[in-house]
């Protein structure tokens, strides 16, 4: 994951997955090892994750796109 994605950029990569791929939120969650709440905070700009958790999301949108 590029470290200096801003929380913009994490926001639209996670919605731009779930739109592709028609998945919710609680599938990406739980595929992707993180809780609901964490993808949550992702997808709205909260500080309420970390850069581990950010990555295992984006890894997984990654290897699955």
């Amino acid at each position: 994951m590029n470290n200096r994605m801003s929380p913009e950029e994490l926001s639209d990569a996670i919605i731009e997955f779930e739109v592709k791929n028609n998945v919710n939120d609680t599938a990406l969650a739980f595929s992707s090892h993180v809780s609901v709440e964490k993808l949550h905070a992702m997808k709205t700009g909260e500080a309420k994750y970390t850069v581990e958790e950010a990555e295992q999301v984006l890894d997984y949108i990654h290897a699955n796109s």
